[in-house]
């Protein structure tokens, strides 16, 4: 019968419309999935906070620090490889709340390999929430200390500079000052990380007599007046810089001090301009439009 004909071509269309469909996302999370050649880096706009994001070669990913909100959530979901849910690595600079919120809320959307962080003590509930979910989890935790050397990947590593002695479980005067900075070296190219390290962190770094020579300096406390001193910009000797700083943000930052000082230096700033990302090979890192 013909309308048995007809509904025969239907199925027939049908199926081969959902192979080709099914076609599709299969080379597509083939795609999405191969192992990058180059280090992509990301300084998010996540608002008056920092959130820092290295996908790396072989597939290997590094959260440093999370913002203030959900908002990584959006940022990670467009950055990361189709149904990649690992993250291999997160670090938490230190417990502000505009560092760990975020983090919080990936910890719970994401299977999480490992963290650093300091494990200073500290009685905030969000902090207390954070360690008890990580237990509850099951995710290894390992405490930050100077010389410490983190391999991610092939040519890919992060170097601790910071805080110059461990503090697990130690009540500190300044958060800020007892931040996690790191070196991440892949290949030639080095970029620093300081979450809100201020001045008394900073001279302690030039007084422990540390290579802090980076191509790209991530600042510290959002342009804040106390950090980025003239001593320790000198030590790092950037030619590039970035601020991750809120709009409009209550605090005024970046302070014009800071900015005096990075006078010379190529600053991009999330407030500004958004997102910014670097892709780097092994000889250099350039800024992506």
């Amino acid at each position: 019968m013909i309308w048995l004909k007809i509904l025969r071509n239907k199925i027939v269309w049908l199926i081969l419309g959902a192979l080709v469909l099914a076609d599709f996302f299969i080379w597509l999370a083939i795609f999405e999935n191969e192992p990058r050649a180059k280090l992509k880096i990301d300084f998010f706009d996540v608002g008056q906070g920092s959130a820092i994001f290295l996908s790396a070669p072989g597939g290997n990913q590094v959260l440093i620090d999370g913002g203030p909100s959900d908002a990584i959530l959006t940022k990670l979901g467009e950055n990361l490889p189709l149904f990649d849910r690992k993250i291999e690595l997160l670090i938490l600079t230190h417990s502000d709340a505009d560092h760990l919120d975020g983090l919080i809320e990936v910890l719970k959307k994401y299977e999480i390999g490992a963290v650093l962080e300091t494990g200073a003590a500290d009685g905030s509930a969000n902090y207390l929430f954070w360690r008890e979910l990580l237990a509850e989890k099951n995710v290894p935790v390992v405490f930050a200390s100077l010389g410490q050397t983190l391999k991610i990947a092939e040519n890919l590593e992060i170097k601790i500079m910071a805080p110059a002695v461990k503090i697990v479980g130690q009540s500190q005067k300044s958060a800020n000052n007892s931040s996690i900075v790191g070196k991440i070296i892949f290949g030639e190219n080095e970029i620093l990380f300081t979450g809100d390290a201020e001045g008394a962190e900073e001279a302690q770094m030039i007084l422990n007599n540390l290579d802090l020579r980076s191509d790209i300096l991530a600042i510290a406390h959002h342009g804040g007046k106390n950090s980025s001193g003239a001593d320790f910009l000198a030590a790092v000797a950037a030619q590039m810089a970035v601020i991750q700083v809120g709009k409009n943000n209550r605090y005024g930052h970046p302070a014009q001090e800071t900015l005096a000082r990075l006078k010379g230096l190529e600053v991009w700033r999330t407030d500004l301009v958004g997102d910014i990302g670097f892709e780097c090979d092994l000889r250099e890192c350039l800024k992506i439009d």
